[in-house]
């Protein structure tokens, strides 16, 4: 398990320098387009230092403080970081150029909106992605502390961003009535129809 957490931590490692690279090279041709930043930059900061914070943890309990976590967890744990990168994949291709790590909006024009891929189903899928990525991973680590911790700091850090990004995608003519039922973050698995 130690090998596959390994390659786990490279992977997400790698992952995450070429979504900075994308995002640069994404926010230079929206800011060509008019866009300009919403989220603050103490906002990004924090985000920045939470996610570098959590590399850094995973390393040091995994090292240092390693809890016995079964094989059967541990192996659940990689499964679910595993499939969850399917998601992320599909979620970048579906927004293209324009997905970055920031909140851009352009009040003048591409007022459009991706309805499309994993946003048919719920509106912010590449959050769902960072909230079990942050969890699975130190549990294939056996590193508890870790997952719990940062799970909560991101919950609230999310909730603070969701809110932001709502807020200029709700601005949108026509995001609020195509986008406003479905759901934030958890697919709805089945619709119960009251009559």
């Amino acid at each position: 398990m130690t090998t596959l957490f390994w390659m786990l931590f490279s992977y997400c490692v790698l992952e995450r320098l070429v979504e900075v690279l994308v995002s640069k090279r994404n926010q230079r041709e929206m800011r060509k387009r008019g866009f300009v930043e919403s989220e603050t930059s103490g906002g990004m900061k924090t985000m920045v230092v939470m996610h570098a914070a959590w590399f850094v943890s995973l390393l040091g309990e995994t090292f240092y403080f390693r809890e016995e976590i079964g094989p059967g967890m541990r192996l659940l744990a990689a499964m679910l970081f595993i499939a969850t990168q399917g998601l992320r994949w599909w979620t970048l291709r579906t927004l293209g150029g324009f997905w970055n790590v920031s909140v851009l909006t352009n009040a003048e024009q591409d007022r459009a909106f991706v309805s499309g891929g994993p946003y048919r189903f719920i509106r912010h899928p590449n959050y769902l992605v960072v909230i079990v990525e942050l969890l699975s991973l130190p549990l294939v680590a056996g590193a508890p502390i870790t997952a719990i911790v940062f799970s909560v700091a991101n919950g609230l850090l999310l909730r603070r961003r969701i809110s932001l990004e709502d807020q200029s995608l709700f601005s949108i003519p026509g995001y609020r009535q195509q986008m406003s039922g479905k759901p934030r973050l958890i697919p709805r698995l089945w619709r119960v129809e009251v009559p």
